[in-house]
């Protein structure tokens, strides 16, 4: 009987081909899950930091009250803010299992500041109107107008949530 050669040159090169491009699949189809994997963790974090910003501005619990005994949406009172921690505010918006930081013009609110490290971090600013304590009808109408005074505003408030 005649000795023969077990694998051909062409078949080892061709195993090697093959195994290398099954290895080159595997490793974009995982890298194609794990960019799921980031957007579908942004868009939870953005979702919940829209509806938080949108229960903290519209919210009686936390917005400016008129002496017509209503409250006025997109807006912020500073003294109710001031009177709740940090964790219960993140309780009561839906965010107790994120980080959590309030800014009105670029300026920290006191009490309100929590580390954001990481890299899923998501930032919102809003045109809210700020007040110290109850506010008069005229004295919206004196700021929507343009003239603002001591217990009426128009600020930015910066909402950044992190996890």
């Amino acid at each position: 009987m005649n000795k023969g050669q077990i694998f051909s040159l062409d078949f080892i090169i061709a195993m090697i081909l093959m195994v290398f491009f099954l290895g080159l699949l595997l490793s974009l189809g995982e890298l194609q899950g794990y960019e799921r994997k980031e957007k579908r963790i942004l868009y939870e974090l953005e979702s919940k930091t829209e509806a938080a910003l949108i229960s903290l501005v519209n919210s009686p619990q936390f917005s400016c009250k008129l002496d017509t005994n209503s409250f006025l949406a997109y807006s912020f009172d500073i003294k109710k803010i001031d009177l709740i921690t940090n964790e219960d505010l993140k309780n009561s918006i839906g965010l107790l299992d994120y980080n959590l930081s309030l800014f009105l013009d670029g300026t920290q609110v006191t009490g309100h500041e929590d580390i954001h490290s990481g890299k899923n971090i998501y930032a919102i600013d809003v045109n809210i109107l700020y007040c110290n304590g109850e506010v008069s009808f005229t004295e919206l109408n004196n700021c929507m107008s343009g003239s603002c005074g001591d217990t009426i505003n128009k600020q930015t408030l910066k909402l950044k949530v992190s996890k």
